[in-house]
């Protein structure tokens, strides 16, 4: 019997004095952190929040996202992290289909709720909200400062077994409407625990956390890993490359993970020299692939002792299920560019075919996962829950490979996948030319409909700070570097490329490009 709260608990009774989280110049300690989660803890029971009560959470950015977290696993309830840009019919979704009894959110996303919220949603209790309340609201909604109790009357603990679901989160809204994700105290101790040792953290770090706190990547490897090895946490209230690099130079960060659009940001801004990045040892780079330039970048502008580690995973598997250090060779390229890595300890990988049955070694197939970091499935939804599931394995949706020496490579998202004249393409193997184009920040390709060869690539780029070319070098570039049939039909040149709040870029709707003529 657990509770995901113990380890607060005990970095406060071991190390109460020390700063846990660092926000816009004040530190928390430790023990400023518990006492904020009992007294939040103590509120929500003077409230009607029970054992077993789900609660959404849709903060921006803060200590308090951590503290009311914290509170709901004293309780021995279940947490939701609401993504912060859904709109009002995305939370209505969310909370609907995870069955949210209390809902804890900001006043400027309170604005997109409707005044029928509690008749759409009929086990929503309870809403509480920070900041002003428009009068048309306030008989809806109920200020959350008031759910701030006393400390000492806190309970303790709840005792859970393995199997209680103390988080559930919402699959990536880019794949279509959000599923929850029930993780059990068993799926957090496997994975969220074992993490810090897998990255090669400890008590002495200081890990920058530029992440949004709802996703895996920032429960993971900033809220769980400050809180489980003791170590201090800066967190910034949204990504910015300057206030990056302003918090890595003033308080010596020594842990950054991102993804690659993120460290694009960071490492070609144009000032970037005039901050020291050194103290800067590890990276864990999760969404997309690092390309070589950017990995020479890196050590260009922060030193070789910066080891970058990528990290593949995915909401139903906790978070991360394989590693792989990103290394380049003599001659500059990378060693195995693509790949993933080898399964981390107590997970286990394969590649299966259609009908469920593994593939030999270099042959392209579904990357399935088995392990206690496996989540107990999608929250009343056991379809669903029975295509992700088989005999104990997990369906990535992700085609990769294994080679003989245990690697897996992520070949693309099984829904990616481009047939043009019965030919197989995956965008990957073009957008990896396209990022050897030396003014190519980012690349994406996404399939536009073709009446005679069914689909066809198209390419979208952004450029790097003060580059220069067009489409049509772009595409004679991928003449040289590509078999003709992966050849993309148009390239369009973008000033950004969309991305959703984590840096991963959206193809959904780079799809919409499509309609219009591109150049």
């Amino acid at each position: 019997m657990s509770n995901r709260a113990d380890a607060l608990y005990r970095a406060a009774s071991q190390h109460g004095s020390k700063a846990a989280v660092i926000f816009e110049g004040q530190a928390w300690t430790f023990a400023d952190l518990l006492a904020r989660s009992q007294s939040y803890a103590a509120g929500l029971k003077r409230s009607g929040f029970e054992r077993g009560d789900k609660l959404g959470l849709m903060l921006a950015s803060r200590p308090d996202f951590i503290a009311l977290q914290y509170a709901v696993f004293i309780l021995g309830g279940t947490i939701l992290p609401l993504n912060v840009f859904y709109q009002g019919h995305e939370i209505e979704h969310a909370l609907s289909v995870c069955e949210a009894d209390h809902l804890v959110l900001d006043s400027e996303f309170a604005q997109r709720l409707k005044p029928d919220i509690k008749a759409r949603c009929p086990t929503l209790r309870q809403i509480r909200v920070f900041g002003p309340i428009e009068e048309a609201q306030q008989a809806l909604l109920k200020p959350a400062e008031d759910l701030l109790g006393s400390a000492e009357q806190a309970p303790p603990p709840e005792d859970l077994s393995a199997d209680a679901v103390p988080m559930m989160l919402y699959t990536s809204a880019t794949t279509g409407k959000a599923k929850g994700v029930m993780l059990t105290v068993g799926n957090l101790e496997a994975n969220y625990d074992a993490s810090p040792s897998w990255l090669l953290l400890s008590h002495d770090d200081v890990l920058l956390c530029p992440l949004p706190l709802y996703n895996t990547f920032a429960l993971n490897q900033c809220i769980n890993a400050s809180i489980s090895l003791a170590a201090t946490m800066v967190m910034l209230p949204r990504f910015d490359p300057l206030a990056c690099m302003q918090a890595i130079a003033q308080y010596r960060c020594t842990f950054f993970p991102a993804v690659p659009t993120m460290l694009q940001r960071v490492l070609y801004h144009p000032e970037v020299e005039n901050y020291d990045l050194s103290s800067l040892r590890r990276f864990c780079v999760g969404a997309a692939p690092v390309p070589a330039p950017l990995l020479a970048r890196l050590h260009e502008r922060i030193g070789p002792q910066a080891r970058v580690l990528t990290g593949y995973g995915l909401t139903e598997a906790t978070a991360i299920v394989a590693t792989h250090e990103v290394k380049a060779g003599p001659d500059g390229e990378l060693i195995r560019a693509k790949s993933i890595g080898l399964p981390l300890p107590g997970i286990e990988m394969a590649i299966w075919d259609e009908a469920c049955q593994s593939v030999p070694d270099g042959t392209v197939g579904e990357i399935c996962v088995k392990g206690p970091c496996v989540m107990k499935g999608y929250y009343k939804m056991p379809e669903a829950s029975g295509e992700a599931l088989v005999r104990g394995w997990l369906r990535t949706g992700d085609l990769g490979t294994r080679d003989s020496d245990g690697y897996y490579t992520i070949v693309d998202r099984k829904k990616d996948l481009i047939i043009r004249g019965g030919q197989n393409i995956y965008p990957a193997d073009i957008e990896e030319a396209l990022y050897r184009h030396p003014a190519v920040a980012e690349a994406a390709v996404v399939a536009r409909p073709d009446e005679s060869l069914g689909e066809v690539p198209t390419a979208f780029v952004a450029l790097k700070p003060g580059a220069h070319t067009d489409s049509a070098a772009l595409l004679a570039h991928c003449k040289v570097d590509l078999a003709y049939f992966k050849v993309p039909d148009a390239v369009a040149i973008l000033p950004e490329l969309p991305k959703g709040p984590t840096g991963k870029i959206l193809r959904r709707e780079l799809r919409q490009f499509l309609s219009k003529p591109t150049h």
